[in-house]
Parts: C-alpha cells; structure tokens; sequence
C-alpha cells in the first residue's frame, strides 16, 4: 500500500508515522554510516564521522528539493546520533552488524510504502552514506589498484550492501 503524498516532502511524510518509526527514520543515516565503517571491519573515527557529516550538508544544500528539509533536521542531531548509536550497539563486527540492520528493517519497510519516485530519491540519498563512510576507510589496494583491475569488483561490492535498504 502506498502513501498519498504527491507534492509533499519527506518530513510532511514521515510526521504521519507512529513515533518509533520516525525516530528510526531520522536515525537511518547514522546507522547506515556505521553499518559501513563496520562492515570494512574499522570503528568510527573522525574522518568517517566527517565524511558523512560533509555528505549530509551536500544533501541539505544540493539534494532533492523533496528530501532537504528531512536532512536539515537530521544534520542538527546527526553527531550526537551516531556517537549514542556507536556506544550503544555491540561492539562485536556480527553482532553489531546484526543489530544495525534489525533497527533499519522498519525503515525499509517504510521505503518501500512510498511512490517510486520518491522511493528511488529517498533511497539512493541514504545509501550515499555508504558510499561516503567506505570512501573514507577503503585501504590504499581498494583506492589505488582496484579500479585499474576491474570497476565491476567495486560494482559487485556496492551490490553487496545496497540490500540494506
């Protein structure tokens, strides 16, 4: 079933959500920027917290019209986010893991609620945080040598955590 939500943004569609699927939504790109630093095996460090930090200003400046007024609320408890969320999730690399995604399964769910277009823009701007936090702690093999080997390999590893939502 889909949300009537044509001409609205993204905050005017979430307010309409029960209160723990809004809190898990605008949690979402914490969660997703330290389910890639995890997944890289790394904890977070202030370079990674940076690099999402500096994405998420781009999407408040520069991102879909639909979408900036949902950032700009998340850019204004972004880092006490992701430190609460980097304290309070196990510590070990499955469990951790394991526990982000739980936590985003409501957020997928609610996803996929949506009208294509908006599904599509929605989806593509959180998991830019993936791409953001694995720029950060990709090591120098990855960065310098893999994309002269074969770009499919960086394509096929994208694949890999673009499931999470």
């Amino acid at each position: 079933m889909q949300i009537g939500i044509k001409n609205k943004t993204m905050n005017e569609i979430i307010q309409n959500q029960k209160e723990e699927l809004k809190d898990l939504i605008y949690k979402a790109p914490a969660l997703i920027t330290l389910y890639a630093v995890n997944h890289r095996g790394e904890s977070l460090g202030p370079s990674e917290e940076r690099a999402a930090i500096i994405y998420l200003s781009i999407l408040c400046n520069q991102g879909p019209e639909e979408l900036q007024d949902f950032f700009v609320d998340v850019k204004k408890t972004f880092q006490e986010c992701l430190s609460k969320l980097d304290k309070s999730l196990p510590k070990g690399e499955k469990e951790r893991k394991a526990e982000i995604e739980e936590q985003l399964l409501p957020v997928k769910h609610f996803i996929n609620t949506l009208p294509l277009s908006y599904k599509t823009i929605f989806k593509e701007a959180l998991l830019g945080f993936l791409t953001h936090a694995r720029g950060v702690v990709g090591d120098t093999l990855e960065s310098v040598i893999l994309p002269f080997i074969s770009d499919n390999l960086r394509k096929i590893e994208n694949e890999r955590m673009r499931w999470i939502l």
